[in-house]
């Protein structure tokens, strides 16, 4: 099935070179930092997005070999500090830059090579709310909404602390595409738009419900409402106060390529042709219509990045989205093969008479490609197709290998 899948997108595709990268405000960067990735020239890709797959990253339906690529962290202060690829897993968000993006030969997931990778998250705080039946917790006052495709533990409780990874909208809400308990850090932090300033304090996250002190450390030039910012800030509350300890605008990795794509969520309407994406501005005037688009609401949006704005040519919403969705893509070696589950990349994938398995028989150390739409409640993927092959290629033996929800420190 898998083949002939692909066989079916190669003859759609034919000779086209898929023009896949975007931007947005998920990647953080320093004011301090230059974020060089493609050329001044604006050439290859750029995209930020959620992790879809491993082997050696998916990220908006492209997989981009990371085995030479320089790994950074948001967390890092310096940016000299560098990472390994293991430590990018399923669902975190991050920035690539890369090369150009082509489909590949058996129709399947296209590729590229990815120059630099950053990965962040958008919260680090104790669970303070539980709802079980919407699906949401509540972190520094903060909603952040699970669905099936969420990656998280298989409890979570009140008190809890959590790292989130996800999209952010225009209330302080957040979507969230992984989740990683964290033991006792030092250090917490929001990524969200500024609702306002005043002389002592930064307000952030819904309604400017997260008020912190950043006198210890000043503010970047230019921080006004509606600015997406990254804050850091200890763990402990002095005088009663957050005190922030970092700040850092929230900017993308590349400020100019000419292939680009945005995916996340509507945080500002368009207003003389200019709307915000994932806290990323967008010039939609060359869109045919952008009537009709509400807070929140899901999109993507292909175009040309443009110091650092994405000049918008076409836009995609929910419903199109879902229609392209190819789930989650794990390419790797089988381990802890049992009567029903197995583990690839430090995922724990679920299989049964109704999963697709071509290739071959499943086995510990056989190399497969496996695809699934969404978590099971005990958090395993259910797998629907499995193709079984001899031997992995290199770039499957890349990224996300170290494992699966552990607690993970925080960055000062």
């Amino acid at each position: 099935m898998l083949k002939a899948l692909r066989l079916r997108m190669a003859l759609m595709l034919g000779g086209i070179v898929l023009l896949m990268a975007s931007c947005g405000g998920s990647g953080g960067g320093d004011t301090q930092a230059n974020g060089s990735g493609v050329g001044s020239g604006g050439t290859g890709s750029y995209t930020n997005g959620p992790v879809s797959g491993l082997g050696s990253i998916i990220v908006n339906k492209v997989r981009y070999d990371v085995s030479t690529a320089t790994i950074h962290r948001d967390d890092d202060v310096l940016e000299s500090t560098v990472h390994d690829a293991a430590e990018v897993m399923l669902g975190m968000v991050v920035e690539v830059s890369g090369s150009g993006v082509v489909p590949a030969s058996d129709g399947g997931t296209p590729v590229a090579t990815a120059y630099k990778v950053r990965y962040g998250s958008s919260l680090v705080g104790p669970i303070s709310e539980v709802d079980s039946t919407a699906a949401t917790i509540t972190v520094l006052g903060q909603m952040v909404q699970l669905n099936a495709k969420t990656v998280q533990p298989a409890s979570l409780q009140v008190g809890d602390v959590v790292e989130v990874h996800g999209l952010s909208d225009a209330a302080g809400g957040y979507t969230a595409t992984r989740i990683d308990m964290l033991t006792a850090p030092s250090t917490y932090k929001i990524v969200s738009m500024v609702d306002h300033v005043d002389s002592q304090f930064i307000y952030v996250g819904t309604e400017g419900g997260v008020r912190v002190a950043y006198g210890g450390v000043g503010l970047p030039a230019g921080v006004t409402s509606g600015t997406q910012l990254r804050i850091w800030f200890g763990s402990s509350k002095v005088n009663g106060e957050w005190m922030a300890t970092r700040i850092a605008v929230d900017k993308a990795l590349v400020q100019d390529v000419d292939d680009a794509r945005l995916e996340g969520l509507v945080t500002e309407l368009p207003v003389n042709g200019v709307m915000k994406v994932d806290g990323a501005t967008v010039d939609a005037s060359r869109l045919s219509s952008v009537t009709g688009l509400t807070l929140g609401q899901r999109v993507r949006i292909e175009g040309r990045l443009r110091a650092g704005v994405l000049v918008a040519a076409d836009l995609a919403t929910q419903d199109q989205i879902d229609q392209e969705d190819r789930g989650v893509e794990l390419h790797g070696t089988v381990s802890q093969l049992g009567s029903a589950t197995f583990v690839v990349r430090g995922v724990k994938v679920a299989f049964n008479g109704g999963t697709a398995i071509e290739g071959g028989s499943l086995a510990n150390g056989v190399c497969v490609e496996v695809h699934g739409q969404a978590f099971d409640a005990s958090r395993s993927l259910t797998a629907s197709e499995i193709e079984v092959s001899g031997s992995c290629p290199v770039a499957s033996r890349q990224g996300g290998v170290s494992g699966g929800l552990g607690s993970r420190p925080v960055g000062k």
